[in-house]
């Protein structure tokens, strides 16, 4: 019973690893093409949080 358990929650856990890793690298592809596309990327760098 406590490895039914412990097996859904690591496929629960990877499950949702990997969506919001699919979420974060499409988030990052947009925002690539977006500061390609637009000449005045001034303000990114400005504000520079990382």
């Amino acid at each position: 019973m406590v490895e039914i358990v412990v097996g859904a929650v690591a496929v629960v856990g990877i499950a949702v690893v990997g969506v919001f890793g699919i979420l974060i690298a499409v988030n990052i592809a947009l925002l690539l093409r977006l500061r390609s596309r637009i000449p005045q990327c001034r303000l990114w760098e400005s504000t520079d949080w990382w």
